[in-house]
């Protein structure tokens, strides 16, 4: 009885835990897409070398980051990370306004594009909503402050279940610095790729056409 309570207690930790993280990501999440960054950089002549230069730095910097992540062990010492969880996200967030800069397009940086470039490659599923295809470019949709926050709620849901899943590597000193640096050292890559994609098209289109502010379709999981 006593062994039944207990693995209820904990499951009912496990949930509370994962509810605040979930809350807590989303809410850092709004900031870090709505407080779009400076750029210190201009249009470069030598745009491909120049963004990858920008990536690897940016890679560097972030996997340096997340390896030194110290979290105590248990689920309620993963809350304890957030801090460096933002720092990630916010050099990730540099690296795409450094990169939109690089390529003379820092003012077509929007919070949607910026969510664009940050999540396409982790939580695809849910970035259909906010880029379409017309013919062969993707044009990042405007979205209403609601409809934002919904896709954002979801990849924070997505992000916290994984970030509860790897807790228990990142209670192993060792094991969870290599695996959390090297993981965020790929993510940063990703999310320069992604924008060095996305503002490399922009660059090539004389002229750029915003659609409408739209209500994102209702998805499977909505009906």
């Amino acid at each position: 009885m006593l062994f039944l309570r207990s693995r209820m207690d904990k499951k009912e930790n496990k949930k509370e835990t994962a509810e605040k993280l979930k809350d807590k990501i989303t809410n850092i999440l709004l900031d870090v897409i709505t407080d779009i960054p400076e750029s210190l950089y201009e249009k470069s002549d030598e745009q491909a070398a120049k963004v990858r230069k920008l990536i690897t730095q940016a890679s560097l910097k972030a996997s340096a980051v997340s390896a030194t992540l110290s979290v105590p062990a248990g689920l309620t010492g993963v809350l304890t990370s957030i801090p460096d969880i933002v720092a990630v996200w916010r050099i990730q967030a540099q690296l795409v306004a450094d990169i939109a800069a690089t390529y003379g397009k820092i003012g077509l940086l929007s919070r949607e594009a910026m969510v664009w470039c940050l999540f396409r490659h982790s939580a695809a599923s849910l970035m259909r909503d906010v880029v379409v295809r017309t013919g062969s470019r993707l044009v990042v949709q405007k979205l209403s402050l609601t409809a934002l926050q919904k896709i954002v709620q979801k990849i924070g849901l997505k992000i916290s279940t994984k970030f509860i899943g790897r807790a228990a590597l990142r209670a192993i000193p060792a094991i969870g610095a290599l695996g959390n640096g090297a993981y965020t050292y790929y993510d940063t890559t990703e999310v320069g790729k992604t924008a060095d994609s996305y503002f490399k098209a922009l660059s090539d289109q004389p002229t750029v056409t915003e659609a409408e502010i739209v209500e994102p379709s209702p998805t499977n999981e909505e009906k």
